[in-house]
């Protein structure tokens, strides 16, 4: 594919890079100590308009810098994962504290599907009715949840 590079590990021009869309898998070990990535997501996205998708398995790493980086996040895609609830169960009471149940069902309508996803929009300029989604794309059906 023209204008795609494939990498190991973070590029070592990434302090160059700008209106690009970054793609950063497989690497929550490797990365979630390390400041580059924490200076991607609160600089390069803000000023260099780069488009950042870090793929984790673990929402709430201990790695040193993932608070930082999961803070900085603008949209939050969770997918369905039967093993451990309680993350997703945290980062509600982080979201919706009064409303827990609200956003358990929201997870479990947005997730019922095989490869569906629940999309927490975070932009700090989205409206908060807009925050969670799923069906984003033209194949999806688009849905918005709603506290009743």
């Amino acid at each position: 594919m023209k204008n795609v590079e494939f990498h190991e590990g973070l590029p070592s021009d990434i302090h160059t890079l700008s209106k690009a869309l970054i793609v950063i898998d497989d690497l929550m070990s490797e990365l979630s100590s390390d400041t580059k990535l924490t200076k991607l997501f609160t600089k390069g996205g803000h000023h260099r308009n780069l488009s950042i998708i870090f793929i984790v398995q673990n929402i709430f790493h201990k790695g040193k810098e993932m608070r930082d980086i999961s803070l900085n996040a603008h949209y939050l895609f969770l997918f369905k994962n039967p093993r451990d609830r309680s993350q997703i169960m945290h980062l509600g009471r982080q979201l919706y504290p009064s409303q827990m149940k609200f956003f358990r069902e929201v997870y479990e309508d947005a997730t019922s599907k095989p490869f569906s996803y629940h999309l927490i929009d975070l932009k700090p300029d989205t409206d908060d009715s807009l925050w969670l989604r799923s069906g984003i794309f033209p194949v999806d059906k688009y849905c918005v949840y709603q506290p009743r």
